[in-house]
């Protein structure tokens, strides 16, 4: 052990703590050096009468000036430390010296005052003394060296080495103190020293493990941005031409097929609408993630939702021999029954489609006012270290192949996000070997009388009459659109770019009925851009649109909806745009609410 001072030789933040330690004398020693003052002014006050008043004046003017200059070399410690060179040895050589005769001018002076004052102001002299010594060790222990070089002139030699040479036995007992005090001061002194740099050293490794955690965060950041960012721009490649694939097959299906030609189209609707489900998956992680699924709670019967999801989901269990089973006389719950069913609907079909014999059974409990909604399963179960990553992105049990038919490691991650935003407390159980059970809880809620559907006649719309413009920069795409607008009757511009659409005079003077754009176009446009040029120039806000979206960009996700206009997600079959179609045109047939 050092008694000097802490070692810190192996320590990486040795410079560090050392400066530290110097501005926490800064800090200290003002204090220090004028309480001694005051102190060494009210000793005065007190010995004179019993000590020549010259000799004492003398005595506090010299304490004045040592104080002066210990205060000048604090001034001139922060003029280097603002200057960035740092305390230099110089400087601390002088910092030592003054500090040492601080503690001559107190120690010689009070050995002579012992044996020239009455035993009432030996007392006195011996309580400043100690008084002196604690003030110092909590002052100066942060650089241990300077409390020793006060300390021992001061206290120990030859204040306590003179008390113990008289010969009276007050004089030996209270030098006997001294010694033993002074023993016990350094002491408590040094574990004092040892604790402030062991917490400087402490703060300087938290510090540094932040900083590194920082580090380290912002990579993860980065990693996942930039996997975003590559599943987005890759997500966007694929969608294009999947996209003008959709295109081009609904516009085949209104030609004429003979058997054969029909059969082939059937089975190029079920492969793209697999591969459309992918990239829903997709899509919905990344509305997930931007924040722009916004729930819409409502009360509703469980028992229907559980009844239909048995109904739809039985033949696939039936396919597999499975039993699919619901418990009956379910209550009413509050959530949003969309984004619940997808929920439960998720489950359910994961629950049949790893389990290969035995059933599924579709539950519920109240508990309290909560009802939860259990799925269980004789699957083969979930190991215990791997529970909580089933809910990772992309993360599959027993898929090393990537069998498309087991999903797309999906479908957990969509279940633990949109149960998050609907504030359902989502929990799974599994042994392995004996199955799984996965659980979400909901309000409960009282039951609600059906409200009668009002029956709307059918609404036509008359395609003929309507002009929509598309803007779309991808070529094949454009093809596509120009041969299903044809087939759809509906008068129509399609280009590739704004720019063009105005550059024709019959376009640019006719105002649309209808304004369809993709998001992301050529130069760095986007279909927002297009939209609100489009607004600007026939200076209508009101022309209705439709934004075409082959992007899973949480970001440029919610940024096109802010605008509030609707927004559709590629790959897109035919009959969902000709839906929207439909749904903008219908909707200016609708009358306004009455005001009053």
């Amino acid at each position: 052990m050092n008694l000097w001072q802490r070692d810190l030789s192996h320590s990486p933040y040795a410079e560090r703590v050392r400066a530290e330690q110097f501005d926490v004398l800064r800090r200290n020693s003002p204090f220090s050096i004028i309480a001694a003052y005051l102190v060494a002014g009210l000793t005065t006050w007190v010995l004179n009468g019993a000590l020549p008043l010259e000799s004492l004046l003398a005595w506090l003017a010299a304490q004045t000036l040592l104080g002066g200059a210990r205060l000048w070399l604090l001034r001139r410690y922060d003029q280097l430390r603002d200057s960035g060179a740092g305390p230099r040895r110089s400087w601390l050589i002088q910092v030592m010296i003054t500090t040492g005769l601080s503690g001559l001018l107190w120690g010689l002076p009070a050995a002579y005052w012992m044996t020239v004052l009455p035993p009432s102001m030996q007392m006195y002299v011996v309580v400043v003394l100690l008084g002196l010594g604690t003030g110092v060790m909590n002052a100066y222990s942060i650089v241990l060296p300077l409390f020793y070089l006060f300390i021992v002139p001061a206290f120990t030699l030859p204040f306590a080495a003179l008390l113990v040479l008289l010969p009276d036995a007050l004089s030996k007992t209270l030098g006997a103190a001294a010694l033993v005090y002074a023993v016990t001061i350094f002491a408590f002194a040094y574990r004092f020293h040892a604790t402030l740099v062991d917490s400087l050293l402490l703060r300087f490794e938290n510090s540094e493990l932040l900083r590194k955690l920082s580090i380290e965060k912002e990579a993860a950041e980065r990693s996942d941005q930039a996997k975003t960012r590559f599943l987005a721009s890759a997500s966007h490649d694929l969608r294009q031409p999947t996209y003008a694939l959709g295109l081009y097959l609904g516009a085949l299906k209104k030609q004429p097929l003979n058997e054969a030609s029909e059969n082939l189209v059937d089975h190029i609707s079920r492969a793209l609408a697999a591969q459309g489900s992918l990239f829903d998956a997709l899509l919905n992680i990344s509305r997930l993630d931007a924040g722009i699924v916004q729930p819409s709670l409502q009360v509703f019967s469980l028992a229907e939702l559980l009844e239909r999801i048995q109904q739809e989901c039985s033949v696939q269990a039936a396919d597999k021999g499975l039993n699919l089973r619901v418990r009956p006389g379910a209550p009413f719950v509050k959530s949003d029954p969309a984004l619940f069913e997808r929920i439960l609907r998720n489950l359910v079909e994961n629950a049949i489609r790893y389990t290969d014999h035995g059933g599924v059974l579709i539950g519920w409990r109240r508990r309290g006012r909560q009802v939860r909604v259990e799925v269980w399963d004789s699957g083969p179960g979930i190991p215990e270290r791997e529970q909580q990553k089933v809910f990772w992105e992309f993360h599959q049990l027993n898929n090393p192949e990537r069998d498309r038919s087991k999903g797309l490691g999906l479908g957990l991650a969509i279940v633990q996000r949109t149960a998050r935003l609907l504030d359902h407390p989502l929990a799974l159980h599994s042994r392995e070997g004996h199955g799984s059970a996965f659980m979400i809880s909901l309000p409960r809620a009282t039951a609600v009388q059906p409200r009668q559907a009002e029956i709307q006649p059918p609404r036509t719309v008359v395609g003929s009459d309507k002009l929509i413009y598309v803007i779309e920069d991808d070529a094949e795409n454009r093809e596509g659109l120009r041969l299903l607008f044809q087939s759809w009757e509906y008068r129509h511009v399609i280009v590739a770019d704004v720019a063009d659409l105005l550059a024709d005079p019959t376009a640019a003077a006719q105002k649309p009925d209808l304004i369809i754009s993709d998001y992301r176009l050529r130069d760095h446009q986007t279909g927002i851009d297009a939209i609100a040029r489009l607004h600007g120039h026939y200076e209508d806000d009101w022309i209705a649109a439709v934004l075409v979206t082959g992007d899973t960009d949480p970001q440029l996700l919610a940024q096109a909806s802010a605008h509030g206009w609707p927004l559709l997600h590629k790959p897109l079959a035919a009959e969902q745009l000709k839906a929207m179609i439909d749904e903008q045109f219908s909707s200016e047939l609708e009358p306004l609410d009455d005001p009053l």
